[in-house]
């Protein structure tokens, strides 16, 4: 082969790299559906852990306007005789918020909105305040969108940028927001890209202590000349739309209870886990089995599973398997080193118009209130596919 067709080979080589290259689902690139696994708010601490806000950060990365249809999607359970009454259906045997001769039910729930970005601009809100629009009227308390244009929603302005707040206090789920035209159909412009920031503060107790864990919100790209702008999201497989949801999450953790050897404070690391499919139509939730594969530093593996995930679920690591912690393959104590890295998948089902792949956010919690959140790597896809369902228009 000459030179030139040599380089040419190569030229063409390292394009398509490129192209396959932003065609994955990751944090670290702008996309055309964003997902937020973990919003959380608590402003009167009603769980002990302090006061709880969450802020959401998204940038329009491209020179042209973008507009977003979001969804909060309300993760608590409730009381089943006492539906006022917030619980957490993870407590076992039983949350002791609810009576007696009740039981903790879970819940998804979907609130959906919509925000137009002009070319280039960011936007935030707290998800506990939302936003609406500047105006002399305006309560100066709330965030606000600062674009009003000459009184005429375009998309050039921000008249049409309406966030709601979280559907209760206290408030566990999941943000995800779809680019969409004018009309609000789907469009294929990788042009999102966002964080979330989950502020802890300990004023209760009179105390300065604040605490910020960060993470990306993980972007999955649109396949250019595929969208059908029809309301079922294909994400992967046959037919795909958008880039497919990965095949295995893999984390790389402390175990529970070790001791960082630097800093000498015990450590415990939460994982959140969402599905890859949502039907925004039925709102029918996903049920997925978990498998777990641990491996410790001498490569010893161990393995569990989780039967029962539906739509949202948080986990502290090592209650994952057992109720009672230091009995976990997850804890310091079993595994017998420090550090392990956790292989995460959903198990395929006959299921086609569902897919069982699963999206996450890792968080580490040290003794004496610190914390960091952190992105779960991923790997693969799958022949099947994912879908997101939309409310028609």
């Amino acid at each position: 082969m000459s030179p030139r067709l040599l380089g040419l080979a190569c030229l063409s080589l390292f394009v398509a790299a490129g192209v396959v290259h932003a065609q994955q689902v990751g944090s670290d690139r702008a996309a055309a559906i964003l997902v937020f696994p973990k919003v959380v708010v608590d402003t009167n601490n009603n769980a002990g852990r302090g006061r709880l806000d969450t802020l959401i950060r998204i940038s329009n990365t491209l020179n042209k306007p973008v507009r977003m249809q979001c969804f909060w999607v309300n993760a608590n359970g409730h009381c089943f005789n006492a539906p006022g009454i917030i619980c957490d259906p993870t407590l076992l045997p039983r949350d002791d918020r609810c009576p007696a001769n009740s039981v903790c039910v879970p819940g998804w729930q979907e609130t959906d909105f919509i925000v137009q970005l002009t070319a280039r601009q960011p936007v935030a809100w707290l998800a506990s305040m939302g936003a609406t629009l500047c105006t002399d009227t305006a309560d100066p308390n709330l965030p606000c969108f600062p674009i009003t244009g000459a009184g005429r929603p375009s998309p050039t302005n921000n008249l049409e940028s309406r966030v709601p707040a979280v559907q209760e206090d206290p408030f566990v789920g999941e943000l995800k927001c779809i680019a969409v035209d004018q009309n609000d159909v789907p469009i294929e412009d990788n042009a999102l890209k966002g964080e979330a920031l989950i502020v802890r503060s300990d004023v209760a107790n009179n105390t300065n202590f604040f605490d910020v864990r960060a993470y990306n919100a993980i972007g999955i790209p649109a396949l250019a000349g595929r969208n059908n702008r029809d309301n079922v999201l294909i994400l992967g497989g046959n037919g795909a739309e958008y880039a497919g949801c990965p095949n295995v999450l893999i984390l790389d953790h402390f175990f529970d209870g070790a001791v960082d050897p630097v800093a000498q404070q015990s450590i415990s690391t939460s994982l959140t886990l969402v599905p890859c499919t949502e039907d925004f139509l039925t709102q029918r939730p996903t049920s997925i089995p978990v498998q777990f594969l641990v491996f410790n530093e001498f490569e010893q593996r161990f393995s569990t599973s989780f039967r029962d995930f539906n739509c949202f679920r948080e986990f502290r690591l090592s209650e994952i398997d057992t109720r009672v912690p230091t009995f976990s393959i997850f804890h310091a104590g079993v595994s017998g080193t420090l550090t392990g890295q956790t292989r995460i998948r959903g198990v395929a089902g006959n299921d086609r118009t569902r897919g069982q792949t699963l999206l996450g956010v890792a968080e580490e919690m040290r003794v004496n209130g610190g914390s960091a959140a952190f992105q779960v790597h991923m790997q693969g896809t799958r022949p099947q596919s994912d879908f997101v369902y939309l409310p028609l228009q």
